[in-house]
């Protein structure tokens, strides 16, 4: 190798060292590891704090289905569960009224969620924490090669030292209605309802409180938050438009797993849960209350927003059930369009939604058959923007490890003015896999 081409290469890997660690936060100094016995802790040190930062061996690990890996120490004051999945969609779907230039059959094949989950407790069981990291393009919000959003879906910690005050503090969903509770992972049809999507309270930062068992009677828990309002707009300064709500669920009938939609135990006794929740959004900046686009004239919304549902499962059959129904008022902006007038202001989405969904066991095997209905219609007494719109369609599961390996099969119609279309029809295919 010639001279010139050796200063060249040495150059350039120097500027690679020198120049990324000149960007980055230096390491912090390392203290050497003491010899010898330890020296006695100062008399103003608390008591046993020298073992509280103590290393401790890990245990054995753990596998659970659906659950995944967990490293635990032995008097489990440390654990981690690693857990991945990841959904593959096949979509082929028809529109009445394609857009200019387009064909009304169109068809995709998407890696459509690829997710990453950390979660365990520290220092004390509890002390947890937990992580859900995004990876799949569509989930980064892709436009143009460039990421829109970032890859925390949820990141939060908890204390749950008394039984009937949990506290909860980071950024996950608003506990606001049962469909968007419910895990992805989790769900019995390939998608929420339109109706979900529409009236529900998105991601955002906050604190909450709970209690998964008032009174330790097996029959009632209890979430109360308050929220910043923001949802993946937590990085900008922001003004004092809170979120505040509460839901209850009571279930007469003792405890089950709820939110997980489809019967897997399938116990011939009967198992109900029924809940309600009241949020109120104050100043929202998007059109549906910590979800949606942002309003054009550069307004805000305030909002009360209600829903009640429940969920039934007896033998192998489910039954979803949900309501919703919002009540807003707008703060106009002041925004101008490009010829310096002021922009038209956006009337609150007003209006009422409801989801019917049911999941039916076919007995002695792995797989289930679902139906759904759902709709949106605008209020009838207050100005609206909202559209009304209507889905209803049917579907297959085959759970080869309940919800860690599966395919789900579903067809939909949707139509009504709230559809850019008019109607759509619509077939996926997802195989979902996780560990």
């Amino acid at each position: 190798m010639r001279p010139l081409a050796l200063l060249r290469y040495a150059a350039a890997l120097l500027v690679l060292v020198t120049g990324g660690r000149a960007w980055a936060n230096p390491p912090a100094p390392v203290l050497p590891k003491p010899s010898g016995p330890p020296p006695p802790p100062p008399a103003w040190m608390p008591a046993g704090e020298a073992g509280r930062q103590a290393e401790v061996p890990v245990g054995k690990a753990l596998w659970r289905p659906g659950k995944g890996i967990e490293l635990a120490t032995e008097d489990r004051r440390f654990t981690i569960n690693f857990n991945m999945w990841a959904q593959l969609l096949a979509t082929v779907r028809r529109e009445a009224i394609p857009a200019a230039g387009m064909e009304p059959w169109s068809s995709s094949l998407e890696f459509r969620r690829a997710r990453l989950i950390l979660s365990g407790n520290i220092f004390s069981p509890y002390v947890g924490y937990y992580v859900h990291l995004m990876f799949a393009p569509k989930d980064l919000g892709f436009k143009d090669g460039t990421p829109r959003r970032p890859p925390i879906f949820q990141w939060y910690t908890t204390w749950t030292r008394y039984r009937h005050a949990n506290v909860q503090a980071g950024f996950f969903f608003v506990p606001y209605a049962r469909q968007r509770m419910a895990p992805l992972a989790k769900l019995q049809m390939v998608d929420n309802s339109s109706a979900s999507y529409e009236f529900t309270l998105d991601q955002d930062i906050g604190v909450q409180v709970s209690s998964p068992d008032v009174a330790g009677l097996g029959k009632l828990r209890y979430f109360a938050g308050v929220f910043m309002g923001e949802g993946y707009d937590y990085y900008k300064a922001s003004d004092f438009g809170l979120t505040y709500m509460a839901r209850v669920d009571y279930l007469p009938f003792g405890m089950f797993d709820d939110y997980s939609e489809a019967d897997f135990e399938r116990k011939a006794t009967p198992r109900l849960a029924i809940g309600a929740a009241y949020a109120f959004s104050d100043r929202d900046h998007r059109t549906r209350a910590i979800s949606g686009t942002a309003f054009a004239d550069g307004g805000t919304m305030r909002s009360n927003n209600v829903t009640v549902d429940a969920m039934f499962k007896i033998a192998g059959m489910s039954l979803l059930l949900d309501f919703y129904w919002r009540q807003g008022w707008r703060l106009p902006g002041d925004a101008k369009d490009m010829f310096g007038e002021p922009v038209a202001v956006e009337a609150a989405r007003n209006g009422v939604g409801w989801t019917a969904q049911m999941g039916l066991f076919i007995p002695r095997t792995r797989l289930e058959l679902t139906a759904r209905s759902s709709g949106v219609r605008p209020s009838r007494r207050t100005e609206t923007s909202l559209g009304r719109l209507d889905e209803y369609g049917a579907g297959l599961n085959y759970y080869f490890y309940r919800h860690s390996l599966k395919l789900q099969f579903d067809y939909f119609r949707q139509y009504g003015p709230g559809l850019p279309a008019g109607v759509a029809d619509q077939m996926r295919l997802q195989l979902q896999a996780g560990f």
